[in-house]
């Protein structure tokens, strides 16, 4: 019997994360979590230099519906603001935790940690 592959995509965002395009990435996010065998989307923030309130809550509240589809979602290179602001709007602590690197956050989408 063949063994169904596991992956993670992954999904940059370039600019602002913000009210007005927050449903364009979260329809991005979630194709991207309905390939088949995707257990983790992360996201390459290295290049978002805002994010607001109204785009946190769309994330975290993505990462939970993910969450019981089998589905992770990760945060990569993160800027000062978006730290600042994941944290002051009390993000779970899944889009909390960002990873220094996309490699590290594929890895850790890998082995569960």
């Amino acid at each position: 019997m063949p063994r169904s592959r596991r992956s993670s995509a992954c999904c940059a965002s370039r600019g602002d994360v913000c009210f007005a395009n927050a449903e364009r990435i979260r329809s991005t996010v979630g194709k991207a979590a309905g390939r088949d065998g995707a257990t983790a989307v992360v996201i390459d923030a290295e290049t978002v230099p805002f994010i607001d309130v109204s785009a946190v809550r769309m994330l975290d509240q993505l990462a939970g519906e993910l969450k019981v589809r089998g589905v992770r979602l990760l945060l990569a290179r993160d800027v000062g603001q978006v730290r600042d602001v994941l944290s002051t709007a009390d993000a779970g602590a899944e889009l909390r935790h960002v990873h220094p690197t996309v490699r590290e956050a594929v890895e850790a989408a890998r082995t569960g940690t």
